[in-house]
């Protein structure tokens, strides 16, 4: 039998481990209309992201509706959520603070509770919608765009500071500063209420800066958004969210993790074409292996048979207090 040795590299470093983020959007119309969460997925996917959105949006749902439906605790059981985003009926916010106060923050409260308890590591922001484009005039309020606009913009802020100061994609104020900007630009559907497509991507392209705090500029433009437009809406979003991150929240760290870095570390032996590891980290709240062929295993110690001899290098990435780590070693296997 010829002997078989293995040599290895010991590497520790923090990544999000090159997988998916997954950002979940929960709200109604004015957020699944023209797939929004698809338009937000293809424009962080240009940029060099790796995103998975998904929406859990029901025409006409207040934030008490989202909280007694069962599909609304599936949803959010669904996915490991690294973000989500919470949007109320635009009505919702728009009511004197009292109100907000006694019929949206509790129910607020409800949705980020769930969350928080499924996912603990995902950072929540509530999503701030805009005034119709003529207001509202009915037998109670009389109010134009601009008002109805800085009713809901105090709203949202109201909610943030209730719930425990999350922070807010200000796409409201956004959709303001294009209206200023370019006001022969129809942001509207016919209703002169929803989101068209531009209206939608000025969501898309808020989101994106508020969260990673850098420009969507020459990002990928929906296919009924002119790219000349786009980048001039992406650059409007920048500059308002990169002058008003403190103002919503934006550099708030809901997450607090532990500065020091975990040893991580696991044990090799080899036989043949198979490889025994031992994760020797055992504090971590989740295991991914990378075998370096291709397959990729969840377990935190396993057996493993490579398909043929030859050198590999095999990753073990935990996730601790999260944030994942990893470390890697070389082996070669061989056949008898």
């Amino acid at each position: 039998m010829r002997s078989i040795f293995f040599i290895f590299s010991f590497i520790i470093c923090f990544k999000t481990i090159g997988q998916t983020e997954n950002v979940l959007f929960i709200g109604n119309s004015f957020t699944y209309m023209n797939e929004m969460c698809k338009m937000y997925q293809n424009l962080a996917n240009s940029k060099g992201k790796n995103v998975f959105a998904d929406t859990l949006a029901v025409g006409g749902s207040t934030l008490k509706g989202h909280v007694e439906r069962a599909n609304t605790y599936n949803k959010i059981k669904a996915r490991d959520w690294d973000y989500v985003f919470i949007q109320a009926m635009s009505k919702e916010l728009f009511f004197d603070s009292l109100t907000i106060e006694e019929e949206t923050v509790p129910y607020a409260k409800k949705l980020i509770e769930s969350i928080k308890v499924n996912n603990p590591c995902a950072k929540i922001y509530f999503y701030m919608t805009w005034g119709y484009q003529n207001g509202i005039s009915d037998s109670t309020y009389h109010v134009d765009y601009l008002e109805m606009s800085d009713k809901i913009a105090q709203g949202y802020l109201q909610l943030s500071q209730s719930t425990g100061s999350f922070p807010i994609a200000p796409v409201g104020m956004v959709w303001k500063a294009v209206r200023k900007a370019y006001p022969n630009l129809n942001l509207y559907e016919s209703d002169l209420l929803h989101p068209n497509s531009i209206g939608s991507f000025v969501a898309a392209t808020t989101f994106y800066s508020s969260i990673y705090n850098q420009s969507a500029h020459g990002g990928a433009t929906p296919k009924l958004v002119d790219p000349i437009v786009a980048d001039n809406i992406s650059s409007i979003a920048w500059q308002y969210v990169q002058k008003n991150r403190s103002r919503y929240n934006l550099d708030t760290i809901q997450i607090k993790t532990n500065d020091e870095k975990p040893k991580v570390d696991f044990t090799m032996t080899t036989k043949w074409l198979c490889v025994t590891l031992n994760n020797q980290f055992v504090n971590a709240t989740d295991v991914h292996w990378d075998f370096g062929d291709g397959k990729s295993s969840g377990k935190s110690n396993l057996k493993y048979y490579y398909a043929k001899p030859g050198k590999y290098v095999i990753t073990l990435w935990v996730k601790y207090d999260c944030k994942w780590y990893s470390v890697k070693k070389s082996v070669t296997v061989q056949n008898k």
